[in-house]
């Protein structure tokens, strides 16, 4: 398990000459932003040298990182189960303007506009049109980290063998999309919130967490019976809310198995 730190920033040629004595391996930037400075952004690993001076300078900077873990092979691979994290945002759902997608795709009876909890699906998500899959099998739509859709060859090699069932996607106008579906997560499945940072809403009342991003994800206090569920608490921050998708070894190692980019899993610690 490694804890890495991604720290990004509009940096001036002494932030550059700065960064470089910091003896950052890599930094990477983002063409076309800026004028006076360049947009760039790096990774540093906790085990790292250098991550003590660059912790250092960015405290003094006032700059903020981004918190991931990344795990061995054989630490996914000893996992029972497994958190599923998307590699890859495709788009938004439709309508975006106004979040307008909300109106026509949840049930809001229950929704809270102040933490963003409470929505349930009850229509098919819309999308502009056909994903550019490229080599990838699923993806997540952005403002929406609760939902997996994949090729319709992926939920049945993949997915269906294992109970998951699929929901049709439509375009704007509710036409069914034929390359993408949505993966149906039927179960809930609790998990243990000692520790983690959350805070209650004062509209609603509900408790929603910070999304994990350092160390494993928390235990589970009861298994699922599938072998894809999503957690009954809730997830985010501001006003976006969502549930995480658990799964199984199994399922995991079927993905594994096919090729199927475009996720990744995170062990769930016991």
């Amino acid at each position: 398990m490694e804890i890495v730190h991604r720290i990004a920033l509009s940096a001036d040629s002494r932030d550059r000459r700065e960064i470089d004595r910091l003896g950052v391996a890599r930094v990477r930037v983002v063409p076309g932003v800026g004028v006076t400075s360049t947009f760039i952004y790096f990774d540093v690993a906790e085990s790292d040298p250098a991550w003590p001076a660059v912790r250092d300078w960015a405290k003094r900077r006032g700059v903020d990182g981004f918190v991931t873990t990344t795990f061995s092979k054989s630490e996914i691979a000893r996992a029972a189960w497994l958190n599923l994290a998307a590699d890859w945002h495709h788009g938004y759902p439709q309508p975006e303007d106004d979040f307008g997608y909300r109106a026509v795709t949840y049930d809001l009876t229950d929704y809270c506009a102040e933490c963003g909890t409470g929505a349930r699906q009850n229509a098919p998500f819309r999308m502009r049109g056909e994903p550019r899959w490229g080599r990838r099998g699923i993806l997540q739509l952005n403002w929406e980290f609760g939902d997996f859709f994949v090729r319709p060859e992926v939920w049945r090699t993949v997915f269906e063998p294992h109970g998951v069932r699929y929901r049709a996607v439509t375009n704007r106008k509710g036409v069914e999309l034929e390359t993408v579906v949505q993966l149906v997560v039927d179960e809930e499945v609790a998990v243990v919130t000692d520790g983690l940072e959350g805070r209650r809403c004062p509209t609603c009342g509900v408790v929603k967490y910070v999304p994990v991003t350092r160390g494993p994800f928390p235990p589970l206090v009861d298994r699922p019976t599938g072998h894809m569920a999503r957690t009954r608490e809730w997830f985010g921050s501001g006003h976006g809310a969502f549930r995480a998708v658990v799964v199984s070894q199994t399922l995991v190692r079927a993905m594994q198995a096919n090729g199927v980019r475009g996720a990744s899993p995170i062990p769930i610690a016991e």
